[in-house]
């Protein structure tokens, strides 16, 4: 059975459509949601649920494979593929990514290191609304 992505493509981000879709991806292994084996869909349907073009969706499939995420096999499809120093590694980088792109735009509102470590720290760290949510960071209402 194939697990159900639910990417949300923003199509004015500065990120490119096809590193949006492999980082949607990346984060539902990274999550745990996608596990070791587990069979992606098809370049046709997830290129039909995403209204965009196959080629895009072969490119983020090319490149995760490439990169040993994935695995293709013949006439079968894509699989996910875990090589568990690369995925700590890559979790990490992105951890880094995602916490220096917050902290430079709450830096940009005009925020302090001490208030974004008191916003962390209260709502995060404290039993706040986000603690134990079980819905996966690459999902979408």
């Amino acid at each position: 059975m194939i697990k159900p992505l639910h990417i949300k493509i923003e199509a004015r981000s500065p990120v490119p459509i096809y590193e949006q879709i492999k980082l949607a991806i990346k984060l539902a292994v990274f999550s745990g949601y996608l596990a070791e084996g587990d069979q992606l869909a098809s370049i046709r349907d997830l290129s039909l649920q995403l209204k965009i073009n196959p080629n895009t969706i072969l490119k983020v499939y090319s490149q995760l494979e490439g990169e040993g995420f994935i695995t293709s096999r013949q006439g079968s499809g894509y699989y996910v593929k875990l090589d568990p120093t690369k995925v700590h590694r890559e979790k990490y980088e992105v951890f880094e990514d995602l916490s220096a792109e917050y902290v430079h735009k709450a830096l940009g509102l005009g925020y302090t290191a001490d208030d974004i470590l008191k916003l962390v720290q209260q709502k995060y760290l404290s039993g706040g609304p986000s603690k134990g949510t079980k819905e996966p960071p690459y999902a979408s209402g």
